[in-house]
């Protein structure tokens, strides 16, 4: 779960964005923040929240699943576990052009995982799988793939497909609050904007996020669970040039720098990495704590400049 870097294939993704530019151009290329029932009504997507505590709507989710060909769930007491021991916050079936929520997820993460879902409609090959298909077989490794794959479409889709990167462009330095203020616009939260942030990245620019406890105070970021880690995640070429830096190395950094400021601003940095190749190279750190989640960003900035004292 901590380890977040698993690269596309260029060409799925190539195909991802041609089919988000189609629907961002069907709907008259809208302005931000994006209208997902708008989207949903062009796919003819229907919609329906659910509660663990529904048993009934959870009986009706699996009986739709199985004819839909899935045997993730067979009755509803099954049903149940999978919502609340797997943690399952979303399901698509495509047969019935049916998605479920979660209920009980904040709204503004709702427009993330609606968007998940959208993408498992719209991308051809996840369809083909999923109808008639179950997760017997499909392999961990397809399934870890197809969601990283929609994933990838729902930040493209929330974020407008390029539309996102352009407006950063035309702004001047990297604040937090310039970060939440864009977020805002396409209707964000401040994670999926840093997640969009890092993965839109030019290539020149290496680029990285994590999301991680308190390094100074226990209880934050609960969703890293026993570990420090909740998601360790870079850009394309992050991932190439320093796929040998692990989430271990970049914790570390970040304790460096961060003091006891529970929220807000928790400092900046310049640490360096070294790449696949074993060269040094500086990178700028920042990390912020809304509360929920401790986020960090850093880019690269260049070679590493030794500093010799006389």
């Amino acid at each position: 779960m901590s380890d977040n870097r698993l690269l596309i294939d260029p060409y799925a993704a190539q195909d991802i964005d041609e089919s988000v530019n189609r629907i961002l151009r069907d709907l008259g290329n809208p302005e931000p923040p994006l209208r997902l029932e708008e989207v949903r009504e062009l796919l003819r997507l229907d919609l329906t929240y659910y509660s663990k505590a529904d048993l009934d709507l959870l009986d009706e989710i699996s009986h739709r699943a199985v004819m839909a060909g899935s045997t993730i769930m067979s009755n509803a007491k099954r049903m149940w576990d999978v919502v609340t021991k797997v943690g399952l916050r979303g399901l698509l079936v495509p047969e019935q052009r049916q998605i479920f929520i979660d209920d009980d997820v904040p709204d503004l993460k709702k427009r993330f995982l609606i968007g998940h879902e959208i993408s498992h409609d719209f991308i051809p090959w996840h369809r083909s799988l999923m109808m008639g298909d179950n997760n017997e077989t499909i392999s961990p490794i397809c399934h870890n793939t197809m969601e990283a794959e929609a994933n990838y479409g729902s930040r493209r889709l929330i974020f407008l497909g390029d539309r996102f990167a352009a407006e950063w462009r035309d702004t001047s330095g990297f604040d937090w609050k310039r970060v939440s203020a864009i977020g805002k616009t396409f209707g964000n939260t401040l994670t999926t904007t840093l997640w969009e942030l890092v993965h839109s990245s030019p290539p020149d620019l290496p680029a990285l996020g994590m999301i991680s406890v308190h390094p100074r105070h226990n209880g934050f970021c609960k969703r890293a669970g026993s570990g420090k880690v909740a998601y360790f995640f870079g850009s394309g070429s992050f991932n190439t040039q320093f796929s040998n830096v692990t989430k271990e190395q970049v914790f570390s950094e970040i304790c460096s720098y961060v003091g006891y400021r529970k929220q807000g601003p928790l400092g900046e940095g310049v640490q360096t990495l070294a790449n696949v190749n074993g060269e040094l190279f500086d990178f700028e750190f920042s990390t912020f704590c809304n509360r929920y989640d401790v986020l960090t960003y850093a880019t690269m900035i260049g070679p590493h400049r030794r500093i010799v004292g006389f």
